[in-house]
């Protein structure tokens, strides 16, 4: 998860990463941050909490600059912990430099253990710290030299910004399975986890940054640089299953599109399946069931209440938030429920018990039958790039058989969309390559 932004050759450069951040917000919750480059330093601002929360116009003020790198966190590795909010800044041999990191680093256990008996200090307990280290102790002639050298020492899922005086850079790992898209507007260039977030702030996409490239942003210009071999382009699935804005687009199609083709697939597969209205499990749910309602000719009805001010229960960082965030954000419309037999669409089923809270309301409310649709395939398996299901313990698929799920969450009918069905809808015509480890257990590289 994470979100990450960058501008370059902006009057207000700052400000403009934090509409950036903000619109990244529903990738991370826990902290945020803004670096900003101003007559040759580094000037770092971060703190626990929102982006509007932390971003006050005083704040902003203070961060001058034609450029700026931001960062959204959502903990995977390292706790949750104002040492731990990004963008990281270091002092060192190479100057002053400032990383901001979306994604999980698999070996940077060992290579830390390498690094601290060489004499390296880690001021955090992020993966992300590993990269600054060995650029201080591998050196290139330049920034873009050191990481080249020093990048393809890294395993496991990556998209970064780096900044030094006078210098953005953009890179993604080799296989691709975390976003990072360039865009432009007017004569800055933006980097950004999303196309929205360039959308938002007034710019246009122009590319994904390819696997196992380097963009560098310097002069006002903009260079591409190869440090890796590309691998099979392996993105992760999930950007359109749960984690990417609807109006941002992935593998050549918006998410919006894709998530309501899924809902149509998931017709497709249970047209066998009756009931008096279809609905979703809001805010992700509601493009699914609505695929799915015009496929199946079920009128879609919206059965809870949204409130926006909880934020998303999944990216909370403990189980017990988890659990109250789900049970604050969602009112069930009892005179649209009593006595009608429901298909509710939810994006994914991970730990089950938001599920089970979910059921026991509507059941509370007087719903004749309950059957729960998932729009993906049952998550068997953690996910070591970047999302927090990282114990096999965590993942109620892989503990319990279709019906023991069924009855634990208290549905009367429990259906997953095939993976077949998920990987069609979400890709293009051209590229079709997703990470879906996690729905099946096999890996593209060893962890």
């Amino acid at each position: 998860m994470c979100g990450i932004f960058g501008v370059t050759d902006c009057k207000d450069a700052s400000k403009l990463a934090y509409v950036g951040l903000f619109t990244l917000q529903h990738r991370g919750q826990e902290s945020a941050g803004i670096v900003s480059d101003h007559d040759g330093k580094l000037k770092p601002y971060a703190d626990m909490g929102l982006v509007s929360e932390i971003f006050t116009n005083e704040v902003l003020d203070e961060l001058k600059g034609r450029s700026a790198i931001g960062h959204i966190r959502y903990s995977t590795k390292g706790s949750s912990h104002l040492k731990n909010a990004q963008p990281l800044v270091l002092d060192s041999c190479l100057g002053q430099v400032a990383v901001a990191h979306n994604g999980n680093i698999t070996n940077a256990d060992r290579l830390k253990s390498e690094l601290q008996r060489g004499g390296s200090i880690f001021q955090s307990t992020s993966d992300t710290e590993v990269i600054l280290h060995l650029a201080a102790k591998y050196r290139g002639r330049n920034l873009e030299d050191t990481l080249a050298k020093n990048l393809p020492r890294l395993s496991g899922a990556y998209a970064f910004l780096f900044m030094a005086p006078g210098k953005v850079i953009g890179a993604r790992d080799p296989h691709g399975y975390r976003p990072l898209v360039l865009g432009k507007k007017g004569k800055s260039f933006i980097l950004a986890s999303e196309t929205c977030a360039i959308d938002v702030a007034g710019g246009r996409a122009l590319c994904e940054v390819e696997p196992g490239e380097m963009v560098v942003l310097e002069k006002g210009k903009v260079s591409f640089r190869r440090f890796a071999p590309a691998r099979k382009f392996t993105r992760c699935v999930f950007e359109q299953v749960y984690f990417a804005r609807p109006d941002s687009e992935v593998a050549g199609r918006s998410v919006q599109t894709a998530r309501y083709e899924i809902g149509a697939q998931l017709a497709k597969e249970l047209k066998h399946v009756k009931a008096d209205i279809v609905s979703g499990v809001p805010d992700s749910g509601t493009i699914y069931a609505l695929g799915f309602s015009k496929e199946s000719w079920i009128p879609y009805q919206t059965v809870f209440m949204r409130n926006h001010y909880t934020g998303r229960s999944f990216i909370q960082p403990d189980q017990r938030l988890r659990e109250f965030i789900a049970h604050l954000k969602l009112a069930p419309i009892r005179d649209v429920i009593k006595g009608k037999t429901i298909i509710l669409v939810d994006d994914s089923l991970v730990r089950g018990t938001t599920s089970r809270e979910i059921v026991k309301s509507l059941r509370r409310s007087g719903a004749k039958k309950i059957i729960m649709a998932i729009a993906s395939p049952p998550i068997i398996s953690p996910c070591y790039f970047g999302i927090d299901t990282p114990d096999k313990s965590e993942l109620i698929a892989d503990k319990m058989s279709l019906d023991r799920i069924r009855r634990f969450i208290g549905a009367d009918e429990l259906h997953y969309l095939s993976l077949e069905s998920l990987v069609a809808a979400c890709g293009d015509r051209r590229d079709r390559n997703f990470c879906v480890s996690c729905f099946t257990g096999r890996y593209m590289e060893a962890l």
